[in-house]
């Protein structure tokens, strides 16, 4: 069986920082958002400089069953970023 490896998507602060590009949001925790040509990519901040993409079933599992992230304040960040 093999498996097909996905590219995830790696920016660094000033391309996720860039409104241009498209608008981001802090969602809480490591956790951000950024929407790239109409699309929207769930990020963590992996350090001063970059941030990682995270697959939306790593995300939707992690407000899952977080027991430290106010997830509902996440939720709500999310929202506020959709309705834009």
């Amino acid at each position: 069986m093999s498996k097909t490896r996905v590219h995830s998507l790696s920016l660094h602060k000033d391309k996720f920082n860039d409104k241009s590009i498209g608008p981001a949001a802090a969602l809480g925790g490591p956790l951000y958002i950024k929407k790239i040509l109409g699309k929207s990519h769930y990020l963590i901040k992996a350090s001063e400089s970059f941030y990682h993409e995270i697959t939306p079933a790593c995300f939707e599992q992690t407000l899952e069953r977080s027991t430290i992230l106010d997830t509902a304040e996440i939720k709500k960040r999310l929202e506020e970023f959709n309705a834009q």
